[in-house]
């Protein structure tokens, strides 16, 4: 004998993910302490992981020193640029990757990060909630340095098109 249980799923308006939600800016800010970074002493700094979202389902991410009282970006250390696609609460990138050519401490300007890795795919979850937007990545291997989600807060609620890039 066999009980089939049906359940009832209601669709509730703050949680969507699709793509329309996404677009936009939206980052992941950090503190920063000066010992970490020295030639950074007597500014108030932070570090900040960004991500563009466009309508045309292209993408751009950045992570950069900003200062916090005049919001001048001190330097960059890396950047993904590519299309990204979104199924239900799946999405998928397809990127190319550059990074500072230096230490991981230091940070350079945008146009001299060299390209690292081209054609990257990375998929995971992913969740709109209002003005965050989480990433829930998927498990990995036990000696791999994994995240297990990132959270980030829009910045920025207009669309985005390539000529605001």
């Amino acid at each position: 004998m066999s009980i089939v249980v049906f359940l009832s799923c209601s669709v509730d308006d703050d949680n969507v993910s699709n793509t329309e939600n996404i677009e936009g800016v939206w980052e992941k800010t950090n503190e920063i302490d000066s010992e970490d970074f020295p030639d950074l002493e007597g500014e108030n700094y932070e570090y900040v992981l960004q991500f563009k979202f466009i309508s045309d389902h292209s993408f751009e991410s950045y992570s950069f020193i900003r200062n916090t009282e005049t919001d001048s970006i001190a330097g960059y250390n890396s950047k993904f640029h590519g299309n990204f696609s979104t199924e239900g609460n799946r999405m998928e990138l397809l990127y190319d990757q550059y990074n500072s050519n230096t230490e991981a401490s230091d940070f350079e300007d945008h146009d001299e990060l060299i390209l690292v890795q081209e054609n990257v795919e990375w998929s995971f979850n992913f969740l709109v909630n209002q003005d965050e937007l989480l990433f829930d990545f998927d498990p990995c291997g036990p000696l791999a340095n994994c995240v297990g989600e990132l959270e980030l807060k829009r910045v920025l609620n207009k669309k985005l098109s390539i000529s605001d890039i």
